[in-house]
């Protein structure tokens, strides 16, 4: 199965969970050596691999007892920085969103004692 923007939730961690199995079965291990490889409890492993959610944390161990961990890196690649948006903020790096959308119109402020 391919996973989409169109898929719900749980159907991709579901298929998540799959591949991971796959994964851990073409190494020929089981569960728990598994579990031990990722420095992880044999149940963390069962959760994984039904679609369940886990800790970010053990999904990184996970990962990297199967040698898969460079696959978060072509998962969410950084961003190139823009070289116009380096020079307007002089080096410094970007902290803060802007909301999108129309401002509302500003109402001038007041002590709120006038009359």
């Amino acid at each position: 199965m391919k996973i989409t923007n169109l898929t719900a939730d749980d159907a991709a961690l579901v298929e998540f969970g799959r591949r991971i199995a796959e994964a851990r079965l073409a190494r020929q291990m089981t569960q728990a050596s598994f579990a031990q490889a990722a420095g992880v409890s044999k149940r963390t492993i069962e959760r994984l691999e039904d679609g369940a959610s886990t800790q970010s944390a053990n999904l990184v161990r996970c990962l990297r007892a199967l040698d898969k961990l460079e696959g978060l890196d072509r998962l969410l690649p950084e961003t190139p920085a823009n070289p116009i948006a380096l020079l307007e903020r002089h080096g410094k790096t970007r902290q803060r969103a802007r909301p999108t959308g129309t401002p509302e119109p500003a109402i001038p402020w007041t002590w709120g004692d006038e009359q």
